[in-house]
C-alpha cells in the first residue's frame, strides 16, 4: 500500500514538470509573454506582408492591452507601421531580440491581466488565406491596392465582396498608357491559366 502511494506521488511530480515544461515552452513562442496574457499575435511571414493587420490595432485599443512587443529580428522596415500606430495610439510597444523564442511569432500584443483564452486562437487568420478559401490565387492577395482588369474585379466581386474595398479598375487611361493587370500578369508567371 505505501508503496502505491510513492507511485501517486511519482506521477502527479512527473505532471507537474510537464504542466511547468509546456507553460515555459508556450512562454518562449510568445515572445516571453505567458499565453493568457497575449490578446493577439502576428507570425514573421504575415509582418513582411505589405498589408498591415488592422485586427492588431484593434487589439491595442482594448481596455486591457498594455504592450505591443516586436520581434526585432524582423526588420524594422516591416515593424515600422506597427510602431506608427502605436505611436498614434500613445500605446507602449517594445523592441525584443531572444535567441531562445521558439517558432515564428514576429508580434504580441499583450494585457494587463490573464486572459480565458486557452482554446482561443491568438495568431490572426492569414489575409492570403481568405483569398485561397474563395478559389483565388495568392496573386489577388498580392495585389491588394492596386488597379486590376475588370474581369479580375468581377471574380472579387462574385468571391469575396468584402474586399472589393481594396481593390481598382483599371481605367481607360490606365489602359492607354500600357498598364496591365498585375493579377493577370502574376497568374502568367506563375504558368496559371485561370
Amino acid at each position: 500500500m505505501e508503496e502505491m502511494n510513492h507511485l501517486d506521488l511519482f506521477d502527479e511530480k512527473e505532471k507537474k514538470m510537464k504542466q511547468l515544461y509546456s507553460i515555459q515552452h508556450q512562454k518562449k513562442y510568445y515572445l516571453d509573454e505567458y499565453r493568457e496574457r497575449v490578446i493577439i499575435a502576428l507570425k514573421i511571414d504575415q509582418l513582411v506582408e505589405d498589408e498591415v493587420y488592422l485586427e492588431i490595432i484593434e487589439a491595442m485599443k482594448s481596455n486591457h492591452a498594455k504592450l505591443l512587443k516586436l520581434r526585432r529580428d524582423v526588420g524594422l522596415k516591416y515593424l515600422k507601421p506597427y510602431i506608427k500606430e502605436a505611436e498614434k495610439l500613445e500605446f507602449r510597444y517594445e523592441l525584443v531580440d531572444g535567441l531562445s523564442y521558439l517558432g515564428d511569432i514576429g508580434l504580441v500584443v499583450v494585457s494587463d491581466k490573464s486572459l480565458d483564452n486557452e482554446d482561443d486562437e491568438l495568431v490572426v487568420r492569414d489575409m492570403d488565406q481568405d483569398f485561397l478559401d474563395a478559389g483565388l490565387g495568392y496573386e489577388f492577395s498580392k495585389n491588394q491596392n492596386k488597379s486590376i482588369c475588370n474581369e479580375c474585379y468581377l471574380k472579387i466581386e462574385d468571391k469575396l465582396p468584402s474586399y472589393l474595398n481594396k481593390f481598382k479598375r483599371l481605367n481607360i487611361i490606365d489602359k492607354l498608357l500600357g498598364t496591365k493587370c498585375p493579377v493577370c500578369r502574376d497568374r502568367k508567371k506563375l504558368g496559371g491559366n485561370e
